[in-house]
């Protein structure tokens, strides 16, 4: 029947468009993170935390993240510092401190984390307000927080829908969130954002050669900050808001 064809057409386009829980993604999205193009990513991702945010003061630092990595939290001088991981499938080279737990429901005191730092954590997650209503929580007033997430106008925001439709690869079913949305939200959890940095100017493309060296469009887009890169970071401490 036409009307049974267009039903089960429209489920499996809407299953296609639609963002899993972490739970039941992470073994795919781990295994595309050992691919050419996510290292790179990561990379430069880590490179960034290296020269501009590794100094930061604090006792505890938490790390939620697709594929927990010992070089993430490289040069953070905070004493207890540690990764959450959002499934028993957890990539080889990770920290042994690594815990399983859902993003949305930490198993954590309310504020007690000083630095935060999640990458990809949100817009891979099902109800990325939910993961940061959670991060309002556990993190100590005057905490940091650093949020690397999919810039929509970067090359892998651009590709993220007409790959869902053709491929239906997992990698790239994430929500594409503008930072100014990102930004709102945060002020609504009392969160003031003190900058937002951009990176990873590079296609995503599987050539090793061409994405272990920094191109000349990457040293350029890095020296004039532009805001077209794969990711984007958002910086932002959290303030406690006072009676009148």
């Amino acid at each position: 029947m036409p009307i049974n064809f267009v039903r089960h057409s429209s489920r499996a386009l809407f299953d296609r468009l639609r963002v899993a829980d972490l739970e039941d993604s992470i073994a795919d999205i781990e295994a595309w993170a050992g691919q050419d193009f996510a290292r790179y990513l990561r990379r430069q991702e880590q490179l960034l935390l290296q020269r501009k945010y590794a100094q930061m003061p604090g006792y505890r630092l938490m790390h939620l993240g697709l594929a927990p990595d010992k070089q993430t939290l490289s040069g953070f001088e905070q004493l207890h510092s540690f990764h959450l991981a959002p499934g028993l499938s957890v990539a080889p080279g990770t920290s042994d401190t690594a815990a399983v737990s859902n993003y949305a429901e930490i198993p954590l005191p309310s504020e007690v984390v000083d630095v935060a730092i999640l990458q990809h954590a949100v817009e891979y997650s099902a109800s990325p307000k939910a993961v940061l209503a959670e991060m309002s929580r556990v993190v100590a007033p005057g905490g940091h927080m650093l949020l690397f997430l999919f810039n929509p106008y970067g090359p892998m925001g651009l590709l993220k829908f007409p790959m869902q439709l053709t491929t239906g690869r997992p990698h790239y079913r994430f929500h594409n969130l503008r930072k100014g949305r990102v930004a709102d939200w945060l002020s609504l959890l009392n969160f003031q954002v003190l900058e937002i940095d951009h990176g990873a100017y590079n296609l995503p493309l599987q050539r090793p050669q061409w994405l272990e060296q920094d191109s000349r469009w990457e040293r350029l887009g890095q020296k004039i900050r532009f805001p077209l890169g794969n990711f984007y970071m958002i910086h932002a401490v959290k303030r406690e808001p006072r009676g009148i």
